[in-house]
């Protein structure tokens, strides 16, 4: 029994090591049968490697492996499956440089037989370019090759994994010049796509996963710019303007990218709220108004957009940014700060809104009050917003201290204060629209 071993391991070394495709050991498959032309060979083969397989003695499995598949390759899809973990194994194992580039050879060639003889070419084929930038990682543009085929055969079926491989060869490849920008944009969506539709239809935490690590390559790669998504997404909507998910995508990746004065943007913004109207695409036209200096649309789909929104961080948001708006075009401080407080209502953890109300009653300190006390003294509430920023959002306190030490010199002066009646440590209520009581200090 050991002599037939040490025979068979030396013609599975010479097999192997030689690089020979697996396809010359095969013979006429057209007429042979299931178990080979010696089909006791064949069984007995079969049967031992199994045994070993169920084991995981992978190493004792690899000879009648060999045997069985060169003998009689069409008797089971589980020589080609099992094949791959054998073929691992002995890669992983092995020492010799030279010898594992041989078999790394083999186990990509097996792919090939599994394909020729059992089909699944787009599930098979994306598995070989797995393998293929597992051993050989400066392979890039062969492998994108095989996730293309892949994603091409297998659309909506094409794996988490191999979705994120593709995106991720992408990237190499843009990164190395062999693919221009207008063609990474075009993988992304179609990758986008197909995640999306996944996660919609079972939610598994593999394609959320999957989804995440795909829009960090993009965002990464640099290939995003106005004119390419403008490029790729121009004749799609003019032949889908109704497409709700066509729209959804266009907007999403104009905004991400930053292109929201271009027309298409417009276009499918007004179309996807017409379609579709929801806080997401109010927001977008509130935005798309914002920059074209339309101030009462986008004050209106502001509007739109938090009735419309039913997560309260992002009804905060919005909120602030109305307030903003507000303040800085509309001159209306009541008005802007009951925003912001709003906004503090849904994200009570956010300072930013703090900040917002502190620059609302610095711009109006010189209108409340009739005397330079009185209106210095507006300063004093100023300042107590940001010290509130700062400490409900401790992000802010860079920025805070920096409008702290700004604002705290035109503090009334200790004679001033002595002037008007009032001392330091005492209550003082600010008058005006801003009605807030604080502390009296100095500088």
């Amino acid at each position: 029994m050991k002599k037939l071993r040490s025979t068979l391991s030396a013609l599975l070394v010479v097999g192997i090591f030689m690089q020979l495709n697996l396809a010359s050991f095969s013979q006429n498959t057209e007429k042979m049968p299931k178990y080979g032309n010696d089909s006791l060979k064949c069984i007995k083969n079969l049967s031992l490697y199994s045994e070993f397989y169920k084991q995981k003695n992978y190493s004792d499995a690899v000879t009648p492996w060999v045997i069985a598949i060169h003998e009689c390759p069409l008797s089971s899809k589980n020589l080609y499956i099992h094949g791959d973990k054998i073929m691992k194994y002995r890669i992983q194992n092995e020492k010799d440089e030279v010898k594992k580039q041989a078999l790394v050879d083999t186990l990509l060639n097996l792919y090939d037989q599994r394909i020729k003889y059992f089909g699944q070419e787009g599930f098979v084929i994306g598995r070989k370019g797995n393998t293929l930038l597992r051993y050989r990682p400066t392979s890039v543009e062969e492998a994108y090759n095989y996730f293309e085929r892949s994603f091409e055969l297998r659309g909506a079926k094409t794996e988490a994994q191999i979705l994120v491989l593709y995106m991720q060869t992408t990237d190499a490849l843009f990164k190395a010049q062999k693919i221009d920008k207008n063609k990474v944009v075009e993988n992304y969506a179609k990758i986008l796509d197909v995640i999306e539709a996944k996660i919609k239809a079972k939610h598994k935490e593999s394609d959320i996963k999957a989804k995440n690590n795909v829009e960090i390559i993009f965002d990464k790669c640099g290939a995003a710019t106005c004119e390419s998504l403008v490029v790729l997404f121009t004749d799609k909507f003019k032949e889908n303007p109704e497409d709700i998910e066509l729209l959804k995508k266009i907007t999403y990746l104009l905004n991400k990218t930053g292109c929201t004065e271009s027309e298409l943007f417009s276009k499918a913004s007004e179309a996807l709220y017409k379609l579709e109207p929801s806080a997401q695409s109010a927001y977008m036209l509130a935005k798309m108004f914002l920059k074209k200096q339309e101030y009462s649309k986008s004050i209106n789909y502001y509007k739109e957009s938090i009735k419309l929104q039913e997560d309260s961080t992002e009804k905060a948001r919005y909120y602030y940014e109305l307030g903003v708006l507000t303040h800085s075009q509309q001159s209306n401080p009541e008005l802007a700060r009951t925003y912001a407080y709003k906004a503090l209502k849904y994200n009570p953890k956010d300072g930013k809104p703090y900040l917002l109300i502190g620059n609302i009653y610095a711009a109006s300190a010189k209108k409340c009050g009739e005397s330079d006390f009185e209106k210095n003294a507006v300063y004093w509430v100023v300042v107590d917003k940001f010290i509130t920023a700062k400490r409900v959002d401790p992000s802010l306190t860079e920025e805070a201290n920096k409008l702290i030490a700004t604002y705290s010199k035109y503090f009334p002066g200790s004679e001033d204060t002595f002037f008007n009646g009032f001392a330091e440590g005492q209550n003082y209520t600010v008058g005006c629209w801003i009605n807030e009581t604080t502390k009296i200090r100095f500088e």
